[in-house]
C-alpha cells in the first residue's frame, strides 16, 4: 500500500525539543491513526511520521515507526499524552481499541 508519510520540516530546531513540545501535539494523533491503520492492515509496521531538520547544517531526517509488536507501548504514550491535554475523546477511542487488541490476543 502506497501512503502519504506526514512530514515535518523543522529546520535548525532541535528534534528533541520539538518532539517533546509543539511537535508532540501534532505527532500524537498521526500515531494514533497509524496504529488503527496498521491494526487493519498484513503489514508488521508503518512509518507515521518523518521529520526532517538540520544538524549542524547538515540535513538529517528521522522516522516515527509504528510496529505491531509494539502497539501496546505506543497506545499507553498516546493515552498518557491525551490525559495531559485533556483530549478525553482520544482517550476513549484508545480505550476502544487497547480492548480490542485484548480480544484478538485471546
Amino acid at each position: 500500500m502506497d501512503k502519504t508519510v506526514f512530514t515535518a520540516h523543522i529546520g535548525e530546531t532541535d528534534i528533541h525539543e520539538w518532539t517533546q513540545g509543539i511537535g508532540k501535539t501534532i505527532l500524537m494523533p498521526i500515531l494514533f491513526q497509524v496504529v488503527q491503520e496498521l491494526l487493519d492492515s498484513d503489514e508488521d509496521e508503518m512509518i507515521a511520521a518523518r521529520i526532517e531538520f538540520l544538524l549542524r547544517g547538515v540535513p538529517k531526517a528521522y522516522d516515527f515507526v509504528v510496529k505491531k509488536d509494539g502497539i501496546n507501548d505506543t497506545l499507553d504514550k498516546i493515552m498518557e499524552w491525551a490525559i495531559d491535554e485533556e483530549e478525553y475523546e482520544m482517550c476513549s477511542k484508545i480505550k476502544q481499541v487497547k480492548s480490542k487488541l485484548y480480544y484478538y490476543d485471546k
